[in-house]
């Protein structure tokens, strides 16, 4: 069902070009380092072996609460202050997402936030998760801290949130996998988080982006939305927009 439905909405509408942005000079950033010392939990190594760092050490530390009321103010510190190994105080998924990406963004890894929303109007259950830009692979990663899972093809190699949606349609392989994972036997891999997987493919229906990535959330939503789905939404993105490298990263 998740496939038919991603594959008769493949195509996306044309939009505006939208240059996406992300700040790597908040004050916030060095007190995020110096407290929760992300520099030393992301190590070295790719941006994408960082990132993933991170989101292993940080994803069983914060627990999650679909029905949190998203009361805290929404940036890191706050965030963290409040839920950060304290299990009465869960989080969703969209304030989860917003602390992976400051911490990125601190240790100046390009990283945004990604509403992947469902098809049905009456499913109001979405979910958000990120993408970091890694330069060795010259591609966007998606990561979700909820689950503390990317996802890989069939030649182990990790994926984007649109990279996933179109397999997903198009019926090609691809797996979540938690980090430390053995990546030998990827169907073995697929079967035990069968259901992550199918949750993430009922969410691909269409993505939504801030235009603005820093300390705290940006107000204007872009919507990446399929061309055989009506809306009366104002800001519509384009895909060429959201595939395409970082602005200042495009030649490399």
């Amino acid at each position: 069902m998740e496939a038919g439905i991603l594959n008769n909405n493949l195509t996306f509408r044309d939009g505006e070009t939208v240059e996406l942005e992300y700040d790597f000079d908040c004050e916030d950033y060095s007190t995020l380092i110096r407290d929760y010392h992300i520099d030393e939990i992301a190590g070295t190594g790719t941006q994408f072996q960082q990132a993933l760092n991170l989101m292993d050490e940080f994803a069983p530390r914060l627990y999650h609460d679909s029905y949190y009321d998203n009361h805290v103010e929404m940036n890191a510190r706050s965030l963290l202050s409040y839920s950060l190994d304290n299990r009465s105080q869960g989080i969703n998924c969209r304030n989860k997402a917003q602390i992976l990406n400051e911490m990125c963004l601190a240790l100046g890894i390009y990283s945004r936030k990604v509403w992947i929303m469902p098809y049905s109007g009456y499913d109001n259950d979405c979910h958000v998760v990120n993408e970091i830009w890694d330069t060795s692979l010259n591609k966007w990663i998606m990561l979700d801290i909820t689950n503390d899972q990317y996802w890989v093809d069939e030649a182990g190699t990790p994926l984007s949130v649109l990279e996933i949606r179109e397999k997903g349609a198009l019926r090609e392989f691809c797996t979540p996998a938690v980090p430390g994972e053995n990546l030998n036997n990827l169907k073995s891999l697929k079967a035990a988080h069968l259901s992550e997987f199918l949750y993430i493919m009922k969410n691909l229906a269409y993505t939504e982006y801030c235009s603005h990535y820093a300390v705290g959330e940006d107000e204007t939503i872009y919507l990446l939305f399929p061309e055989n789905l009506d809306t009366d939404y104002e800001y519509i993105i384009s895909e060429e927009s959201v595939v395409c490298p970082p602005i200042g990263l495009e030649a490399q």
